[in-house]
C-alpha cells in the first residue's frame, strides 16, 4: 500500500474519530472545539479530491430547502385526524425517510388513504417552506459556472410538482430524481445509481450532498461522495460523511469559487 493511501485512511480515521468525540461530548464548547477541529481535517482533504466530481447532486428537504416546520406540523395534523397525537419533537423521527417507513417508526396504525390526506393537509403549511439563507446564491452561481447539478428526493413527483414549483428547481437543475422513480429508496443506493444511469456518469464522479444519516448511507452505498450539510442548524453528525459543509459558502470554497 502506497504512501499517500496510507496518509489518505489515517486522516479518515482521525477525523471519524474527531466527530464521534463531538457528537458524545456533553459539553457544547468541547463539542464545537471537535468539530471545528474535524472540518479543519476534512477541509485539507477535500481541496485535494473534491474537483473530481462532475455532478453534484442534492437532497431536498432539510438540505435545499427548509421544510422541517411545515413537515412536521403536516405529521402532526395528519395523525390528529386518526386519533394520534404526537409532539412536533417525537415526530422528528419521520424526517428524510418515506412515509411508509415513518409510520412503522411511529407505530402509528393508518388506513391506505393516509399519504394522499397527508399530501393535500400539506399545502396548509407549504408556504412556511423558503431556500436556507445562501443556498439559492450558492445553486445560481454554481450553475452559471457550469456545474452539473441535480437533485434525489424522497418526495413523490406530485408533491414536487404541487409544493416546489415556486422554486423554479428545473431551471437549475439538470435532473430531478422522485420517490416514483425507483422502486426502492433512501438509504437504499437505487435512487442515486438511477440518477447515475441517467446522467450517464460512473457513481465515483459523483457527490451527494444532504442533511440526515440516511443521505450519507446512501451515497456510500452507491459509491458516490458524501456531504452533511450543518447549515440547517440541525445536531445532526455522521462521521461515515466524506465531506462536512457549514454553509452554502464552504461549497464554493471547496471549489475554489
Amino acid at each position: 500500500m502506497s504512501l499517500p493511501i496510507v496518509y489518505s485512511i489515517a486522516r479518515r480515521t482521525m477525523i471519524s474519530n474527531v466527530i464521534y468525540l463531538a457528537r458524545d461530548s456533553k459539553c457544547d464548547n468541547y463539542r464545537k472545539l471537535y468539530l471545528n477541529y474535524a472540518l479543519q481535517l476534512i477541509e485539507l482533504t477535500a481541496k485535494e479530491t473534491l474537483m473530481q466530481y462532475n455532478h453534484i447532486v442534492f437532497d431536498l428537504d432539510g438540505t435545499l430547502i427548509d421544510t422541517e416546520n411545515a413537515i412536521l406540523k403536516t405529521w402532526q395534523y395528519t395523525l390528529e385526524t386518526y386519533g394520534h397525537k404526537y409532539s412536533l419533537e417525537n415526530l422528528r423521527i419521520v424526517l428524510g425517510i418515506p412515509t411508509l417507513d415513518a409510520l412503522k417508526l411511529l407505530e402509528a396504525f393508518v388506513d391506505q388513504d393516509f399519504e394522499n390526506k397527508w399530501i393535500q393537509n400539506y399545502s396548509k403549511f407549504s408556504d412556511q417552506a423558503e431556500f436556507f439563507p445562501g443556498v439559492e446564491d450558492m445553486l445560481q452561481f454554481m450553475k452559471k459556472s457550469g456545474f452539473h447539478l441535480g437533485i434525489v428526493t424522497s418526495r413523490k413527483r406530485t408533491e414536487y410538482e404541487s409544493y416546489f414549483r415556486k422554486f423554479n428547481l428545473k431551471q437549475i437543475f439538470e435532473l430531478i430524481v422522485c420517490a416514483d422513480d425507483t422502486l426502492r429508496h433512501k438509504p437504499d443506493p437505487a435512487p442515486l445509481l438511477y440518477y447515475a444511469e441517467k446522467t450517464g456518469t460512473t457513481p465515483d464522479s459523483n457527490i451527494y450532498i444532504g442533511d440526515m444519516p440516511t443521505d450519507i448511507t446512501c451515497a456510500n452505498a452507491a459509491g458516490f461522495a458524501s456531504g452533511l450539510v450543518t447549515w440547517n442548524q440541525s445536531s445532526v453528525l455522521e462521521p461515515a460523511a466524506d465531506y462536512i459543509f457549514t454553509s452554502p459558502e464552504d461549497l464554493l470554497k471547496l471549489y475554489n469559487i
